[in-house]
């Protein structure tokens, strides 16, 4: 199978791997923008792969067009490993009734959980230190019961027809979960190691990367998308002038995680007062990743 053809593919499974349909929520106008945007960079990605491809394809060299690739070093990649999440306060923002709006639940803990994900990126010959690649990873978090120490205890509330409510103490009465997919894109910063003739970047390459990220985080009842701040260090060794493994601490941050629809110790929302408005939680999302992969490098798109 022509390389070309792998490309693609992998730029389609960077865009939609570990996506699933969010579970329903009303509108709410900054996570849809977030959507928008976040999609809207999804399409660009595989539209301007799609030309590239074209451009370079053997049909357009047939015609007497030269290869537009340019100088560089193409690289597919996939990783696995271990995602750590650190406590975290959230805190009870809008759509909530008078004495509950405005609390915290304190201290949540995540258990550790195992992520993966693939790669594909670029070097360039002119500048060999300097190079850019898209990522998509999907990890998963265990939430256990009784975390989220609300105090003081959250009042008891009633309405027309609700039964009052009141002495909650957790804001996890069960165990629930997160399943967060990233997509990124990094600017990349390596320096080599150990060059001979068949790896004249250096068979031992440190790295460094920075770049922006959408993120979706799954949750039992809703979804959350924001965007976020991706960072990563690693080191490379290229057992082979095609084939290298690899070694990375990933780190990204979301500001101001908005988690609606939330229900508190898994009491339905019309037992804590008639409320009209989604109820929000808010919280900052730290992440950190450390995973171990192995990718493939080539120069020519199409393989001949």
């Amino acid at each position: 199978m022509r390389l070309g053809l792998v490309v693609l593919a992998t730029v389609a499974v960077l865009v939609l791997a570990g996506a699933r349909p969010p579970a329903l929520a009303g509108l709410h106008p900054k996570l849809d923008l977030q959507n928008i945007g976040g999609w809207s960079m999804a399409l660009g990605a595989v539209s301007f792969a799609g030309y590239y491809m074209y451009k370079n394809s053997p049909a357009q060299r047939t015609k007497g067009y030269e290869e537009a690739l340019g100088p560089g070093e193409w690289y597919l990649a996939a990783h696995t490993g271990f995602s750590y999440l650190p406590a975290a306060d959230w805190k009870f923002t809008n759509g909530w009734p008078p004495g509950i709006a405005g609390r915290t639940a304190k201290n949540i803990n995540y258990e550790p959980g195992v992520q993966g994900g693939l790669k594909f990126g670029r070097f360039f010959d002119g500048l060999p230190w300097f190079g850019i690649e898209g990522e998509t990873n999907f990890s998963r978090n265990n939430i256990r019961a009784g975390n989220g120490r609300i105090s003081p205890p959250l009042p008891a509330v009633s309405g027309p027809g609700v039964g009052a409510v009141g002495g909650v103490t957790r804001l996890f009465g069960e165990a629930d979960w997160f399943e967060i997919w990233v997509m990124q894109i990094s600017f990349i910063a390596r320096y080599g190691l150990l060059k001979d003739k068949e790896v004249p970047a250096g068979r031992l390459q440190p790295y460094v990367g920075i770049g922006p990220g959408w993120e979706v985080v799954y949750a039992s009842v809703d979804s959350a998308k924001n965007f976020a701040i991706e960072a990563q260090a690693g080191l490379r060794y290229m057992c082979t002038p095609q084939v290298a493994i690899f070694f990375e601490y990933k780190f990204s941050y979301q500001f101001q995680v908005e988690y609606q629809n939330f229900n508190i110790a898994k009491q339905s929302p019309e037992s804590l007062g008639r409320i009209t408005t989604m109820q929000t939680m808010s919280f900052d999302l730290p992440h950190h990743r450390f995973v171990v992969g192995v990718s493939y490098h080539f120069k020519n798109l199409f393989g001949n």
